[in-house]
């Protein structure tokens, strides 16, 4: 991949928006000015970096160390302010802006556990809340992120209505939505995808590290129209804190700092970040380290379980009046063990029986290297753009799968994956009824592998897309029309001599030939968002999407450990085509907050592997196929005011996924399962008993074994101490204090291995503003 012919093309495209920016006014004539300031209810002191939203405006603001905040350049209209901070129970207000005028309002913020949830993922006009989303939307913010500081994404997010988590132990882990997991689930940070290799197999993780995140945002259900067609089943978006503060100058530092551990896993980790503003500069930087070991379960500890991971990220951006600019890094190192992978590996190569002390292990070692761009120009003059923005991300991910043997390391097999992206995204200025944004997508790929488990020859992929979401709002709904058109190619080198040999009684295979693919589709969605009186809302969305097929479902051949199957791609896979349904009803009532979603997808084409009833090298073989499969469920989870501050949360989740031609259920599909959880608050602690339920999965594909149910007992206590300008908290939980023997039925080893067992873990954090 030519890096620098894409570096050209970014800072080229990002040169022509500043240069062709209207001259600046101090303020158009049809915007106004919103000003205010934000204090602590209970002592009335400032609240210093407060983030103020202006929904629906793409406006955003902090406050200063008096509280105080103003906020620009708003188009006239009628608009919601939100202010948040860690901590503090959201505060609205309704707000009309005029042309011309100065609107002030000032806010109260109170102590609370519970905060609203914000999306940047999914809105059409920048920042907006869960309820008004046309999506479904999971958000958890950093104090959230707190009280289940796991080892990876996918633990942070593991019990979540409509979230699963797929795993082959602890450190190769990836979120399951609504069913869709690999290729169907697209994994970001900061509104770009990873780069990472993780939705290729059942072995590969996520090397994110959940303690330097700001927010983690799921969207569930298609969201192909705003980011690509392996999206179709849903997104998960790490939000970093460079990222929320982005387009919201302030002045000073904002910083924080936390440490954890925990007993079952011997969890010890540590992180901590900066930002500093200065006017219209702001400059990052953070980083961190964790580690686990083997983790213990009730019926013994499983080797070779134990995981590592370092990352750091620095930057530097501009925000200025009519533009600004963001130039910023990150790396990641991590290694994680694979359980039993040392079995498979010695089985399938026909290697010698090795002594009876000498262990063999396989180990995973990855690293990631991140640069990104971001330049633009906002608060437009025009009547119909309020920004224009562009976006450069390169990432160079690779990573070794390592055969331990004898206390010496060799490197089995050797991935690469480099990838860039290059996005311009124009937002429309909010004129009457009508707001939006259309953008163009390009994102080139160059895969290699070598070594043992090098299933596929190197290739090219490319992605052009063209993207446009808009939503009209009338009195009590509004209407969102949205659609994407993509295309993907797959330029294939040859394949390298494969030393697949069959075994005695085997029938001997041919890898399939290669060639070049491209695939052409064209996704839309039609939504509705009625206002059911002033704290109701009923939200449906129709939706058709496409996926061009995955790399390794086109073109994998040989032993693949990491799904346990011998796999034979199909190079005449067709785009897969989605038509799917949600609806969801929504309250937030002084009392209950609440939202249930049901769903059902249709999908033609459906690539699957398909097990032959064969085997080779010592794994079950399977063939990429395609058919059509039908998913149907719901999610329901609710917070519900009792009395005295007691609040109850619950959550409920289930999908059923099957080939409509075999009524066949589809593999690893997660149970029934919901959450029951109190938080009881007593001064600055708050205790928080929980139970995590899961239904028996005895629909199972094929000789896919069945999994029985399980119930999980947790208990957490959190002390909180705030001030103005710093805040403090001390979080503590006991998991699984029952000790219950349970097996996660989307897990790759859960024939082999229980999950964790009884444990405590803790954790601290401080934040000065």
């Amino acid at each position: 991949m030519q890096v620098s012919r894409f570096v050209v093309c970014a800072l080229t495209a990002a040169v022509w928006l500043l240069g062709s920016a209207p001259p600046a006014a101090a303020q158009t004539p049809a915007n106004g000015v919103i000003s205010g300031r934000v204090t602590l209810a209970a002592s009335g002191d400032p609240a210093h970096a407060v983030t103020v939203v202006v929904v629906g405006a793409r406006r955003t603001a902090v406050t200063d160390d008096e509280g105080r905040f103003e906020i620009r350049d708003v188009p006239a209209g009628t608009y919601d302010v939100i202010v948040q901070r860690e901590y503090f129970a959201a505060a609205r207000q309704s707000v009309t802006v005029s042309a011309g005028q100065t609107v002030s309002v000032e806010f109260g913020l109170e102590l609370a556990a519970h905060q609203e949830a914000l999306t940047v993922t999914a809105s059409a006009s920048g920042t907006a809340t869960a309820f008004e989303s046309f999506s479904s939307v999971l958000s958890l913010d950093s104090t959230e992120l707190a009280k289940r500081r796991g080892a990876t994404l996918a633990d942070a997010l593991a019990g979540e209505p409509g979230v699963a988590m797929r795993t082959f132990g602890a450190g190769s882990a990836r979120p399951i939505i609504r069913g869709f997991d690999g290729d169907r689930v697209l994994i970001m940070q900061d509104g770009v995808r990873t780069g990472d290799l993780s939705s290729q197999s059942g072995d590969h993780g996520i090397t994110i590290d959940p303690a330097g995140l700001e927010r983690l945002e799921v969207v569930k259900g298609p969201a192909t129209l705003l980011y690509g067609s392996n999206a179709i089943g849903g997104v998960v978006n790490a939000v970093t804190p460079q990222d929320a503060f982005r387009t919201s100058p302030f002045t000073g530092y904002i910083g924080t700092a936390s440490f954890d551990a925990g007993s079952a896993n011997e969890q010890a980790g540590a992180n901590a970040q900066i930002q500093y503003g200065n006017g219209s500069w702001l400059v990052w930087a953070g980083g961190g380290s964790r580690r686990t070991g083997d983790f213990d379960t009730p019926q013994g500890t499983i080797a070779n379980s134990e995981t590592r991971l370092s990352n750091g990220r620095f930057g530097v951006g501009w925000l200025g009046q009519r533009a600004f600019f963001n130039l910023g890094g990150t790396f990641e190192d991590g290694r994680f063990g694979i359980p039993f992978a040392g079995e498979f590996h010695h089985h399938h190569e026909g290697e010698e029986e090795v002594e009876e002390d000498e262990e063999v292990a396989v180990d995973i070692a990855t690293d990631r290297r991140n640069a990104r761009v971001d330049a633009g120009i906002h608060n437009l003059a025009s009547v119909f753009i309020d920004t224009l923005k562009v976006t450069f991300d390169y990432t160079d991910y690779g990573h070794d799968e390592l055969e331990i043997e004898g206390g010496v390391e060799n490197v089995g097999t050797r991935f690469q994956n480099d990838t860039a992206t290059l996005r311009a995204e124009l937002e429309q200025k909010r004129r009457g009824r009508l707001s939006g944004r259309m953008g163009l997508e390009w994102f080139g790929r160059d895969f290699a592998a070598v070594g043992e488990e090098a299933l596929a020859p190197a290739t090219t992929q490319t992605a052009v897309a063209g993207f446009v979401y808009e939503e009209v709002a009338f009195d009590r709904f509004r209407l969102l029309f949205g659609g994407r058109v993509e295309r993907t190619a797959y330029d294939v080198s040859e394949r390298e001599e494969h030393e697949h040999e069959a075994e005695e009684g085997e029938e001997a295979h041919e890898p399939p030939p290669v060639r070049d693919r491209d695939f052409t589709g064209v996704s839309g969605s039609l939504g509705l968002h009625a206002d059911l009186g002033d704290r109701a809302a009923f939200v449906a969305n129709l939706t058709a999407a496409s996926r061009a097929p995955a790399l390794e479902e086109l073109y994998n051949f040989g032993p693949h450990v990491g799904n346990l199957a011998f796999e034979i791609g199909n190079p005449d896979l067709d785009l897969e085509r989605t038509v799917g349904l949600d609806v969801s009803l929504r309250t937030r009532a002084d009392r209950v907050q609440a939202e249930f979603s049901a769903f059902v997808y249709d999908i033609g084409n459906f690539v699957f592997l398909d097990f032959t009833g064969e085997e080779a090298d010592g794994l079950r073989e399977a063939e990429f196929l395609q058919g059509d499969s039908r998913f149907v469920g719901f999610e329901a989870s609710g917070r519900f005011d009792l009395q005295h501050g007691v609040h109850l949360h619950a959550g409920l989740s289930y999908v059923n996924a099957r080939l409509t031609g075999t009524d066949e259920a589809l593999p690893r599909i997660p149970p029934l399962s919901g959450s029951l959880e109190l938080e009881v608050p007593w001064g600055p602690v708050t205790f928080t008993p929980e139970v995590v339920f899961r239904a028996d999965q005895d629909d199972v594909f094929r000789d896919e074994t069945a999994t029985a149910g399980s119930a999980i007992l947790n208990l957490g206590v959190t002390w909180l101490l705030v001030r103005g300008h710093t805040s403090h908290a001390v979080t503590v939980q006991g998991y699984n204090l029952t000790d219950e023997t349970y097996r996660l039925h989307t897990s790759f080893i859960k024939d082999l291995a229980a999950e964790m067992g009884r444990g405590i873990r803790a954790s601290y954090t401080v934040r000065f503003f």
